[in-house]
Formats: C-alpha cells, structure tokens, sequence
C-alpha cells in the first residue's frame, strides 16, 4: 500500500523584515519554513516549503515585496493556506510575512 501526499503550489506576496540577509530566494527553489494559520481553529503550523522568485532575480534589498512560488506538501497544507491567507516565513526566527495571492495548478 502506498500513501500518496498532496502537493501544493501557490503563488504568493512575501514582504521580509530585512533583518536576515540570508532570507532571500532567488530564481532557484529554496527551502524555508512557513508558518500557516488556520482560520477555524486558530491554530499555527509550520511547514517546509521550497520558495522561489517568480522574476530572474532574488528579493533585491530596496525592494519591500516579492512575489514567490511556494510549494508545500501534507496531507492539511489546505486547512492552512488557502487564497487570502496570511503566513510568516522562518529561518530559525521571524523574517517576513507573506499573503497567498492564488493557487497554481500543474
């Protein structure tokens, strides 16, 4: 018997802190943690994703925003980000905020 897990992939606002100069993606995935919130229960997640710029360059540092592809896998990644919903991105502290912008199918 083999477990099949669901694969996600959404296009997403991300806004960094500019504290962790070490945060931004480029044009290649990059594995980052993301902490989702689900809006029923009012609980939080984390989840590693892979991350990556949807343009030819990583976040530039005068840029506040950038929109990035973000792909999760699990079996609840949808009780946790969904269009609309708010996520913080991680790497060993809070570096940035980001929005789901919309979901992308493959």
């Amino acid at each position: 018997m083999v477990a099949a897990v669901k694969r996600y992939k959404f296009q997403a606002l991300v806004a960094l802190n500019g504290e962790e100069p070490d945060a931004r993606p480029g044009h290649d995935p990059r594995r980052m943690v993301l902490c989702g919130r689900n809006d029923e229960s009012r609980h939080s997640k984390f989840f590693t994703a892979l991350v990556s710029c949807d343009d030819d360059g990583p976040f530039r540092p005068g840029s506040r925003q950038q929109l990035v592809t973000v792909r999760l896998a699990g079996d609840d990644v949808g009780d946790y980000f969904s269009v609309g919903g708010h996520f913080d991105v991680w790497l060993g502290d809070d570096v940035g905020q980001g929005v789901i912008t919309r979901r992308l199918f493959v």
